[in-house]
């Protein structure tokens, strides 16, 4: 039943991935109909393709790119009509992995990026059903969008354009408010057919790639397995302070440099991780 949604979760989805676009706060690059330069490339078999083929790209071609990559990975075929189209546009915007791992953080199951029956079963079974399940998800959603607090590419450069993407409202009331992802969701849950959706108008910057790559530290160090790193440096710094002679503080500077090394390759796998 939920496949029935996919033609109008790409006609959606392509009112705000526009057409070409290269722009410096998109970590995309160059980009056309929300297909990255090297999404087109892994999709092509070859190791890159150009600016200009990326330009040329047709809207058939994004098209099969979608269903192939994304539709699927995202939970597509599986998940409830409505909730469905919520997920592949995050998958979209930000990769299915993180899509997914979104979605099962909302219904309480571990988030392994794969959609499986444990999280099927969750979204079941969630209070409030599907459309409850559709509204916490795309407020959560807008918490991990905030999250990137990359002053070039992340919510400080496109939030606006993403707000507008997922909940319909302009931050600045300058656009008149629309269903967004979370409007067209909830009609899709209560009809499939999407006959009543409504395509949004959105500034270009909500078609900028939401990478994770963009999460702010302080939010990479509200994840539990940070504590661990952080209590080491404290303890290290302590030691240092602590130490009464030049062995001793040696070694606490090595034991610092150690830790700092440490929570620096965390940041970065939490990041790369998305």
């Amino acid at each position: 039943m939920a496949r029935e949604t996919l033609p109008v979760a790409l006609d959606l989805t392509f009112g705000d991935e526009g057409g070409y676009s290269n722009r410096k706060s998109d970590r995309g690059g160059p980009t056309k109909y929300g297909v990255t330069h090297t999404t087109l490339a892994a999709h092509r078999g070859v190791p890159s393709v150009t600016a200009n083929q990326v330009k040329a790209m047709t809207k058939m071609e994004a098209e099969d790119i979608y269903r192939r990559s994304y539709w699927g990975q995202s939970g597509g075929d599986l998940l409830p009509p409505g909730l469905d189209y919520a997920a592949f546009d995050f998958g979209v915007n930000s990769g299915p992995a993180r899509a997914v791992k979104t979605l099962q953080e909302v219904v309480g199951v571990r988030e392994d990026g794969h959609i499986g029956e444990q999280t099927l079963a969750a979204v079941r079974r969630y209070p409030g059903g599907v459309g409850a399940v559709i509204r916490d998800y795309c407020a959560a959603r807008m918490v991990y969008l905030r999250s990137l607090t990359n002053p070039q590419t992340g919510f400080p450069a496109n939030g606006r354009g993403w707000t507008i993407r997922v909940t319909g409202k302009d931050p600045q009331k300058q656009w008149a408010d629309q269903p967004g992802v979370i409007g067209n969701a909830l009609r899709l849950a209560a009809n499939a057919s999407g006959s009543d959706v409504e395509k949004t108008q959105t500034p270009a910057e909500a078609g900028a790639k939401a990478d994770s790559r963009d999460t702010g530290l302080g939010e990479v160090m509200k994840k539990p397995e940070a504590w661990g790193p952080l209590g080491g440096l404290l303890s290290a710094g302590g030691a240092l302070f602590a130490g009464n002679g030049p062995v001793q503080w040696a070694l606490a500077a090595a034991l610092v440099a150690c830790v700092g090394v440490g929570l620096y390759y965390f940041v970065r796998r939490i990041r790369e991780a998305g």
